[in-house]
């Protein structure tokens, strides 16, 4: 891809994912690796040379617990040995890759034949209720929208990156969560702590005044309450996974 058409500023993206390594939430990348632990069990990897592929990638591998597995960080080129393993799991970075065909290309040529890829990454509607406040916010005191939230990609676009890819027998399924907070500020806090902050290079770099949060919080609060649980407020994350196979249909040569 060119300048241009870069949408994401993947050095920040970097250096953030850096500084909460050590001290991130790791919520949500919980509830994707329970996924996964199933999808491994109808697998079977008791045989299988597994790499995982991400910021958070080691989190990932000490908590599958795999004997073979092995795992690298996300960066423009992929550190991946051509036909060198039987599955390659993409933990929640594709969102804000720039060029994620380049990263599926990067990741099917490090595949054996018959090989699996497995990848996880935000879409759909995750966190709709704070783009919708800060939507609210950003009219109210200035007339107008500017980015403030990643655009997310849905079910049907990675189902066609994919197979833009070069990948067979792909399928795209999504995990919905809706996750309570006692205040909406306590999920801004998380957002931080997983690295997942506005990183878009037409960000607004202006700091949120207070005046300006304040509007953001309180239409959050008035529109987006559980109807679960009392004084409690929702948050949306969509978690998309993507499976495609790096074989060629039988009919083919």
């Amino acid at each position: 891809m060119t300048d241009q058409q870069n949408i994401f500023d993947e050095k920040l993206i970097d250096i953030r994912k850096k500084r909460v390594k050590n001290n991130f939430s790791t919520f949500i990348h919980d509830l994707a690796i329970s996924d996964l632990k199933h999808r491994l069990l109808e697998i079977g990897n008791e045989c299988l040379e597994i790499l995982i592929v991400g910021h958070f990638a080691k989190y990932w591998s000490n908590n599958l617990t795999i004997k073979k597995t092995k795992y690298i960080k996300e960066n423009k080129f992929l550190n991946i040995l051509p036909r060198s393993q039987d599955l390659i799991i993409s933990a929640l970075h594709l969102h804000s890759a720039n060029d994620p065909i380049s990263k599926l290309v990067q990741m099917r040529f490090g595949l054996k034949t018959n090989g699996i890829f497995l990848g996880y990454a935000f879409g759909e509607k995750s966190l709709y209720e704070l783009r919708r406040s800060f939507e609210y916010a950003e009219i109210k005191n200035f007339g107008g929208i500017s980015p403030r939230i990643h655009p997310m990609i849905t079910i049907p676009t990675y189902g066609s990156l994919l197979n833009r890819s070069g990948f067979n027998f792909c399928v795209t399924d999504k995990l919905h969560f809706e996750i309570e907070y006692d205040n909406p500020m306590h999920l801004i806090h998380d957002i931080k702590r997983i690295g997942e902050t506005n990183s878009l290079l037409n960000r607004n770099k202006k700091i949120l005044t207070k005046s300006f949060l304040k509007d953001v919080l309180n239409f959050y609060q008035k529109n987006f309450l559980s109807k679960k649980s009392k004084n409690k407020y929702i948050s949306t994350f969509d978690i998309i996974c993507l499976t495609g196979w790096n074989s060629k249909p039988k009919n083919m040569v």
